[in-house]
C-alpha cells in the first residue's frame, strides 16, 4: 500500500489490519478539510490494497474519537451554496470509507461529537473504550447532520431513535450509545484500539474472499428488496463455494488441521 505524503493522518500496518489514525490532538481531532481530502487520498490506497482485510479508524490520544467539525477552519466556508458544495464533497468521502471492500472498525478512544458522530457512522462497527462519551450535537450549534448521518443513523438504531438523538442532541455515555445500538462493544478505559485490533485481526484470520464478498452481501443487500438482496447473495456464495479457500477448509476440516488460505 503506497500513501500520499500526509500531515494529519498516520497510517500503520500490521499484517493484512491497517489503523488509520486522525492526528490533530490540539483540537481533539477535529475534522478540517484538509483532513478530510487526506482521508479520501488513503481511502483510494486502500481500495487498490488487495492483502487489506480490514481497517481500524481512530484519534491520537485519549481524549477525542473526533470532537466533531473544526469551527474555525470550517468558518472559511461561507454561505449556503459554499455549505452545500462542502457537504456533498464529504459525503462522497464518506461513501467511499463506507463502501471499502473490507470492514472498518472505529476505535472511538473518547468524545465523538457531531462530524465525528457521522465519521463514525460510516464505519462498520463502533469499538468505544467505557469512559467515552456520544453527542449528536448539530443541532444545538443551529445546523443538521450534513456528512450521511440523517439516512445512516436511522439505519444503525432505529427511526424514532435516531430522531430523539438528532433533535435533542444529548450527549450519550458509552454504554448508552451501546444501548441504543450506536454502539457495538464497550472496553475499558483506554482498550479501544487494542480491542478494535484484536477484532480486525479476527476478523483478517478467515479466508479473504468470503471476508471482501460478506461485507459486499450486507452492503448490497441493505436496501434492496429481498429478492434482489437474495440474487445477489446467491451470486456470491457461489464465488466462495467453488473458491480454492472453500475447498481447503473442507480438507483441513476432515484432516483436523488449520487450514491454509490461498485468497481464491
Amino acid at each position: 500500500m503506497s500513501v500520499p505524503r500526509l500531515e494529519t493522518l498516520r497510517v500503520e500496518r500490521a499484517g493484512a489490519v491497517a489503523t488509520v489514525t486522525i492526528a490533530r490532538p490540539e483540537v481533539k481531532n477535529a475534522l478540517d478539510p484538509a483532513t478530510i481530502r487526506e482521508l479520501d487520498g488513503v481511502l483510494a490506497a486502500l481500495e487498490e490494497d488487495e492483502a487489506l482485510l480490514a481497517v481500524v479508524l481512530t484519534g491520537a490520544g485519549d481524549d477525542a474519537f473526533v470532537s466533531g467539525g473544526d469551527l474555525k477552519a470550517l468558518q472559511q466556508v461561507a454561505g449556503a451554496e459554499a455549505g452545500r458544495r462542502m457537504a456533498r464533497a464529504t459525503q462522497r468521502v464518506f461513501a467511499r470509507l463506507e463502501a471499502l471492500e473490507v470492514p472498518v472498525i472505529a476505535a472511538i478512544n473518547g468524545a465523538v461529537y457531531g462530524g465525528g458522530t457521522e465519521l463514525a457512522a460510516a464505519c462498520d462497527l463502533r469499538v468505544a473504550t467505557e469512559t467515552a462519551s456520544v453527542g449528536f450535537k448539530q443541532v444545538q450549534m443551529g445546523i443538521m447532520p450534513a456528512w450521511g448521518l440523517s439516512y445512516r443513523l436511522p439505519r444503525i438504531v432505529g427511526r424514532s431513535t435516531a430522531l430523539e438523538l438528532l433533535l435533542t442532541g444529548r450527549t450519550l455515555t458509552a454504554r448508552e450509545a451501546k444501548d441504543v445500538g450506536f454502539v457495538d462493544r464497550v472496553v475499558p478505559a483506554g482498550e479501544a484500539r487494542q480491542a478494535a485490533l484484536a477484532l480486525a485481526q479476527a476478523i483478517a484470520a478467515n479466508p479473504p474472499l468470503s471476508v471482501r464478498l460478506i461485507k459486499q452481501a450486507v452492503q448490497g443487500g441493505r436496501d434492496a428488496p429481498a429478492e434482489a438482496a437474495g440474487v445477489l447473495e446467491a451470486a456470491l456464495f457461489g464465488l466462495t463455494w467453488g473458491s480454492e479457500d472453500h475447498a481447503e477448509a473442507v480438507r483441513a476440516f476432515f484432516e483436523k488441521r488449520a487450514p491454509r488460505w490461498k485468497g481464491r
